[in-house]
């Protein structure tokens, strides 16, 4: 009985540091992930050329960078006027990713689709 409460305890303990770890990752941060998949998407299939997935790349590392300042002056949160602003950024990133991944500037191998 004795090792069956250790166990219960434990494995609260490590449920508990799961929560702790999927609390960490806020919208924000899915976002930001998913748009760095559509620029690697968009590179490899020809929709992006290589300035334009540079272009892109760097605007997703300001955005990080600037969370990273946000989060750091306030503990690790974010406020809601500092998540709405990087909201907005967000938003300007996704239309410049579709702008670019539609024009008809093309990555190396010239594939139109």
């Amino acid at each position: 009985m004795k090792k069956f409460l250790i166990a219960l305890a434990l494995t609260g303990v490590a449920i508990g540091d799961v929560a702790v770890a999927y609390a960490a990752i806020t919208p924000v941060n899915v976002r930001q992930v998913n748009q760095e998949r559509r620029i690697d998407a968009g590179k490899r299939s020809g929709k992006l050329s290589r300035a334009e997935r540079d272009r892109l790349t760097a605007q997703q590392h300001r955005i990080a960078r600037e969370e990273s300042r946000s989060r750091a002056r306030h503990g690790g949160r974010l406020t809601k006027s500092e998540k709405a602003r990087i909201h907005r950024m967000q938003a300007n990133a996704n239309r410049n990713i579709n702008h670019d991944k539609r024009n008809n500037v093309r990555g190396r191998n010239g594939i139109h689709l």
